[in-house]
């Protein structure tokens, strides 16, 4: 379908499908309603560059005037670069979720699984505290009673 013809909407549209990204998560992205796609409410420039802040890939000059490719030339990708960077053993190791979160480009899902994964390494280093806390005290007494 040429993009010539088809207002902004429907390219979100068509990228939401090429990128496999569901309509509700795109709205949250960007900080408008479910419907908004869908509504007649026309983007206003601070919901452009939303876009533009959270979807790096997307090429914003095809969006707005039809011009160019939909996914910007991988060299001009600014997030996306961070997997790129990663040796093969690093690769290797990186759990699925996170592989493919550092692949989709958002900055938003990117932001948010760096602030999930370091509560969960605090929660761990907490627990880790806490627990040789307890085994310090214990030899702590077992010396007391060697002592005795």
């Amino acid at each position: 379908m040429s993009t010539i013809f088809m207002n902004t909407k429907e390219k979100i549209l068509q990228y939401l499908e090429y990128k496999d990204l569901s309509q509700g998560k795109f709205c949250r992205a960007i900080g408008v309603s479910n419907g908004f796609l869908t509504s007649g409410k026309h983007i206003g420039s601070e919901k452009l560059k939303a876009i533009r802040d959270n979807y790096v890939d997307l090429n914003m000059d095809w969006l707005i005037y039809g011009e160019g490719e939909m996914i910007k030339a991988t060299g001009s990708n600014e997030y996306g670069v961070i997997y790129d960077r990663l040796s093969e053993e690093e690769k290797e190791k990186m759990p699925k979720h996170l592989t493919e979160v550092l692949k989709s480009n958002n900055l938003t899902d990117i932001i948010e699984l760096v602030v999930k994964e370091y509560l969960a390494l605090h929660d761990r280093y907490l627990t880790i505290q806490y627990t040789l806390s307890g085994l310090i005290l214990s030899v702590e007494k077992l010396e007391k009673e060697v002592n005795r």
